[in-house]
């Protein structure tokens, strides 16, 4: 039976495949800030962030109306406060939904006990390889080949351990004056929520032309005189329908 190494390097031939902790500076659980001396807990302008609230490109946002936070220990925030390009993930369970720290927030963040940070060398010219690194750990055959490294039966224990992780096959991804995987990341991403907007539309319209279905004996009845008004309008919300439809069935 094939290793996934093998299964990786037929998918890409010519690439090396190497381990997760190769390409990073520091793989590791995240713990909880709120320790140490009680006298020294005086720092309280920080968020404690959720995987829940990731925006399309999967930056970690921070809800307006976030919880209250007891103060916390300002050595523990130095520490353990989330950088630009960090990424963070769950955990427990199958699911390990993957975050990437942004740049835009007011307050330092920090994460909880229930995720695995990691880290890359350099700061200010990882945001290539951290899309990548998130892109790759969210594929369908990473997921489920890190869920098979965990023997626990019990959903509720099943728990990915940083080891696990540092030690993920992954193509030796370098970033290339010839071809920018941050375009080609942010152009598919924008299709994706382009695309998700369509569906959203698809559904009002399905909704609407439904109830115009509905009508159509109390119109032909209530609105005799005004029946080719009626027609001439469907008609031409018909042939937009029927360009949208023709136009969409060309996106392969």
């Amino acid at each position: 039976m094939k290793s996934f190494s093998e299964f990786l390097q037929e998918l890409v031939p010519g690439f090396e495949i190497v381990k997760l902790a190769d390409l990073t500076c520091k793989i590791a659980n995240i713990s909880k800030v709120r320790i140490g001396d009680e006298k020294k807990r005086t720092f309280i302008e920080y968020d404690e962030i959720s995987l829940n609230d990731l925006d399309l490109l999967g930056v970690i946002q921070v809800p307006p109306q976030s919880k209250d936070l007891g103060p916390a220990n300002a050595t523990s925030i130095r520490s353990q406060a989330l950088q630009e390009n960090d990424l963070v993930l769950t955990h427990r369970g199958t699911l390990f939904k993957v975050g990437i720290v942004g740049n835009h927030y007011r307050r330092v963040i920090v994460g909880n006990n229930s995720m695995i940070r990691i880290q890359f060398h350099n700061k200010h010219k990882a945001k290539e390889l951290a899309l990548f690194v998130q892109a790759y750990l969210q594929l369908p055959i990473v997921k489920e080949y890190l869920g098979n490294q965990i023997t626990c039966e019990s959903k509720e224990r099943r728990i990915l351990s940083s080891a696990m992780l540092a030690n993920l096959p992954i193509p030796n991804y370098k970033e290339s004056e010839k071809f920018s995987f941050l375009e080609l990341y942010y152009r598919r991403a924008e299709m994706c929520y382009l695309a998700q907007n369509i569906l959203q539309e698809a559904e009002r319209i399905v909704k609407y032309t439904q109830e115009l279905k509905n009508t159509s004996i109390f119109d032909a009845i209530n609105r005799e005189n005004s029946i080719n008004e009626i027609l001439y309008k469907d008609d031409t919300q018909l042939k937009v329908l029927e360009k949208i439809l023709n136009e969409v069935r060309e996106i392969k």
